[in-house]
């Protein structure tokens, strides 16, 4: 029952930070659109790349995590006799 708490928590709290930084990411995308010259365009794209790449990178390990401990969690339930 821990282990649920702990992998629920984790995985709100991981959705929590993933939709904060995606407003990173909306507000470089919007600036892209709005750029008028093609050189600052460019420059933007680039770092949109980078911010994306990284968020990725972030978001694989995170998923890499659960999996790692999903897989040590017991499939059957102990019971302990008294």
């Amino acid at each position: 029952m821990i282990f649920k708490k702990l992998i629920l928590i984790s995985i709100l709290f991981t959705t929590n930070i993933l939709f904060a930084e995606n407003k990173e990411v909306k507000t470089l995308l919007e600036k892209v659109n709005q750029a008028s010259n093609k050189e600052k365009k460019k420059e933007l794209i680039e770092k949109l790349k980078v911010k994306l790449a990284s968020e990725n990178k972030k978001v694989r390990e995170k998923a890499d995590a659960i999996i790692e401990a999903k897989k040590k969690i017991p499939l059957k339930i102990y019971k302990q006799n008294p």
